[in-house]
């Protein structure tokens, strides 16, 4: 791995981490936070590659992809979310599948990048297999609080 990657890896693993402590305690601030500094790290470090001139398309795509996820993810929501609304539940199931398809196409285009460190495929790939189980539990009724 290259020098200038390991922040970058080092935080990607622990905002990961904490979105899944968030998910095995089932506190969902920790999961949106943990999601919510990933989007701003990875916005934060493809910004400095643009700005230093080694950034392309692809910095600025991704800039644009975990803008949507931060401020999807921002932690702080009210207390009291009705789920039985079929509004709301329609809400959490498209916001829920915008942040699955971002972390999805963020592990296709990690994995069609040799040069780039492939541990953060897996990490996108955990932030989106977290999200497949929130849109199952969404759609199944089983959500109790975000």
């Amino acid at each position: 791995m290259e020098n200038e990657m390991l922040i970058p890896v080092i935080l990607a693993g622990v905002f990961t981490a904490m979105a899944m402590a968030g998910v095995a305690t089932q506190k969902g601030f920790y999961v949106r936070l943990g999601y919510f500094l990933f989007g701003g790290m990875v916005m934060t470090f493809n910004l400095l590659g643009l700005a230093s001139g080694e950034g392309g398309m692809v910095e600025v795509m991704s800039v644009g992809m975990f803008a949507c996820q931060t401020i999807i993810m921002y932690p702080w929501i009210p207390e009291e979310i009705d789920f039985s609304h079929q509004a709301i539940r329609t809400l959490a199931l498209r916001l829920t599948i915008t942040v699955f398809i971002i972390n999805a196409t963020a592990t296709w285009l990690i994995l069609t990048m040799p040069d780039f460190p492939q541990l953060l495929a897996g990490f996108h790939g955990i932030l989106s297999i977290i999200m497949l189980m929130r849109i199952a539990m969404v759609l199944k009724g089983g959500v109790a609080k975000t």
